[in-house]
C-alpha cells in the first residue's frame, strides 16, 4: 500500500481512530495494529505475508533458544523443552543469519549471480547462457530482513531479552509506517517504548501532522516534479550533451533524497501519532562539508546498522592501515549490493568507498588544516559545491538502468568537443527529447532553489516551527505546503524510489 494512495488515506483513518480507542487496552491494540501491518504489507502482494511469516518464526525461535541457551550455561538445567538449549547461542545465531541471508539472496540476487556466471562463460561459435529466473523482488525485504537480524544478534550479545510474546515480536518486524521503506528500527528502542507507552498528547500531534505534511510535499512537490527531467536525462539517448548529463543527475540527486526523506517524515511522524518515537533518518545530507559527514546524515538507520553490525565487528578503526582499509571497502560494498543486485550499483558502492578514503588520506595532510583556518568560509563553500558533484557523479551509476549506459553517460560528462557544447547548455538549449528549452530553463532555476530551501531547514529545522511561540508560522508553513501539494503534485504518482530496494 503506497502512502500516496487513496486506500492509505482511508486505511490511516481508520487504524488510528480504533487505535485510539484501544489505547488503554495494551493486548488489543498490538494484536489490531499487527493484523492492521500484515493487511498493509499483504495490499502489495498477498504471497509477500508468508515471507513475512518465515522470516519472524525462525528469528523468533532463534532468540529464544539463544536465551535458553545461556539459562542452561548459567543454571546446568534445560529450561522448558530440552532442544531449544541442546544447540550453542552461536548456533542458533548461524541458523539465524543464514536464513535470513539466504531468503534475502534468493529474491534479490539469484538473477544477479546468474548475470555473472553468464558472463564469465567463454564465448564462440555456440554462446550457451543461463535463463534469468522469474522472481518477484518483494516490497521491502532488505529493510525487514536487517532489521529482524539485529534483533537476534542483540539478544545474543546479552544487549536485549528475547521477546516472549509472538505477538510483540512479530509487530516489531511488520510495523506498518516503516516496514517496507524504514528507517530501520532497533528492537531495543521499539520495545521500550510498546513496554512504557506515552499518552499521545496535542505536542505529538502537532510533531507527527508536521513530519506527514513535510513528507508529502517532499515527495509530491520536489521530488515527483523532477521524474519528467531525470527520466529524459537517463532514457539512453544519444545526443545528450555534457551538461544535460550533469543536470540530470544532480536532479536525480535531489529526487531520490525527496523521496526516501519524504517518506521516512511520512513514516516517523503516522508513527509519532500511534506514541513510538522513530530516530531520525536524514538530517539535511547535502548541506555536509565532506563525504564523512554525509553519510552520517543521508539513511542514517542502515549507516549505523552497518556500523554495529559489520564495520564494528570487523575490527573496525582498531585495526592496521591494511585491515582498516579493507573493513572500510567491505561496507561500502555491502552498501552498494545492499541497494541493489547489478554491477552499478556495485560501482557506485566502490566510488563511495575511493571518496571516504581520499577524504581520509586528505584530512592527514597539513593543506586541509591550512584550509581549514585561513580559508574558513570559502574553503567550507567550496568543499560542499566539489563535494555534491562528486556524489551526483556516482548517482548516475545509482539511476542508470544498466552498467553499460552509467559508463557512457560518464564518459560523455568529460567529452566536449568545443566550448559551443558549454554556452549552448547555459543557453538552455538542451537536446533531451520533448523537453523544451524553457522548461529546461525552470529546472535549472527550480535545482537552484532546492539547494536553497535544504541550507535553510539545515540552518532552521523544523522542530522550530513546534515551539509554542511559533505556532502561527507553523500553520502558515504547513497551509503553505498543503496548498503546493494540491497545486503541483503530479496527476500520476509514482512510487517511492526505495520501494524496489
Amino acid at each position: 500500500m503506497n502512502f500516496t494512495s487513496f486506500h492509505f488515506f482511508f486505511f490511516f483513518l481508520i487504524t488510528i481512530t480504533v487505535g485510539h480507542f484501544l489505547r488503554k487496552k495494551t493486548r488489543p491494540l498490538r494484536i489490531f495494529l499487527l493484523l492492521s501491518s500484515l493487511y498493509f504489507y499483504g495490499v502489495f502482494e498477498p504471497l509477500y505475508l508468508v515471507l513475512v511469516f518465515v522470516s519472524t518464526a525462525y528469528d523468533y525461535i532463534a532468540a529464544l533458544g539463544i536465551e535458553a541457551r545461556r539459562e542452561f550455561e548459567r543454571t546446568g538445567q534445560h529450561p522448558g523443552r530440552g532442544i531449544m538449549s541442546s544447540l550453542s547461542g552461536g548456533m542458533w545465531l548461524a541458523v539465524s543469519m543464514t536464513l535470513n541471508l539466504a531468503l534475502l539472496a534468493f529474491f534479490k540476487y539469484t538473477n544477479f549471480g546468474i548475470e555473472i556466471v553468464n558472463d564469465t562463460l567463454p564465448t564462440g561459435d555456440t554462446i550457451f547462457a543461463f535463463p534469468a529466473l522469474d522472481i518477484l523482488l518483494p516490497v521491502g525485504i532488505s529493510f525487514y530482513t536487517f532489521q529482524s537480524m539485529s534483533y537476534t544478534i542483540d539478544v545474543y550479545r546479552g544487549q536485549l531479552e528475547a521477546r516472549r510474546s509472538v505477538v510483540d515480536f512479530a509487530l516489531y518486524v511488520t510495523f506498518f509506517p516503516q516496514l517496507v521503506a524504514g528507517p530501520i528500527v532497533r528492537a531495543t528502542t521499539f520495545f521500550k517504548q510498546m513496554d512504557d507507552p506515552l499518552p499521545v498528547t496535542y505536542d505529538d500531534i502537532v510533531v507527527g501532522v508536521t513530519r506527514i505534511v513535510s513528507g508529502f510535499f517532499r515527495k509530491l512537490v520536489l521530488a515527483d516534479n523532477l521524474s519528467p527531467l531525470v527520466n529524459g536525462v537517463f532514457s539512453g539517448q544519444a545526443d545528450l550533451n555534457p551538461l544535460d548529463i550533469w543536470i540530470g543527475s544532480l536532479a536525480f540527486g535531489w529526487q531520490i533524497y525527496f523521496d526516501f526523506a519524504g517518506y521516512t517524515d511520512i513514516a516517523r511522524g503516522v508513527a509519532r501519532l500511534f506514541g513510538y518515537e522513530f530516530e531520525i533518518n536524514f538530517l539535511y545530507p547535502f548541506s555536509a562539508g565532506n563525504i564523512t559527514d554525509h553519510w552520517s546524515r543521508w539513511h542514517i538507520s542502515l549507516t549505523t546498522w552497518l556500523r554495529d553490525y559489520l564495520y564494528i565487528p570487523l575490527g573496525g578503526s582498531r585495526v592496521g592501515p591494511f585491515r582498516l582499509y579493507a573493513n572500510i571497502f567491505v561496507v561500502w560494498f555491502a552498501t552498494g549490493i545492499w541497494h541493489g543486485a547489478s554491477y552499478h550499483f556495485v560501482a557506485w558502492g566502490v566510488w563511495q568507498f575511493v571518496m571516504v578514503v581520499v577524504h581520509r588520506l586528505f584530512s592527514m595532510t597539513k593543506l586541509r588544516e591550512i584550509l581549514n583556518t585561513r580559508y574558513k568560509i570559502s574553503w567550507g563553500i567550496a568543499a560542499r559545491v566539489i563535494l555534491f558533484f562528486f556524489l551526483n557523479f556516482g548517482f548516475i551509476w545509482f539511476r542508470a538502468p544498466d552498467m553499460a549506459l552509467a559508463t557512457q553517460m560518464q564518459g560523455r560528462l568529460f567529452g566536449i568537443e568545443n566550448l559551443n557544447d558549454i554556452v549552448h547548455g547555459f543557453a538552455a538549449v538542451t537536446m533531451i527529447k520533448d523537453m523544451p528549452a524553457s522548461l529546461y530553463a525552470d529546472y535549472i532555476w527550480f535545482l537552484v532553489f532546492l539547494w536553497a530551501y535544504e541550507l535553510y531547514f539545515n540552518h532552521r529545522k523544523l522542530d522550530y516551527f513546534w515551539k509554542p511561540e511559533n505556532r502561527g508560522k507553523l500553520v502558515f508553513l504547513l497551509t503553505a505546503m498543503v496548498v503546493l501539494v494540491l497545486v503541483l503534485a503530479t496527476p500520476d504518482t509514482p512510487n517511492f524510489l526505495y520501494f524496489q530496494f
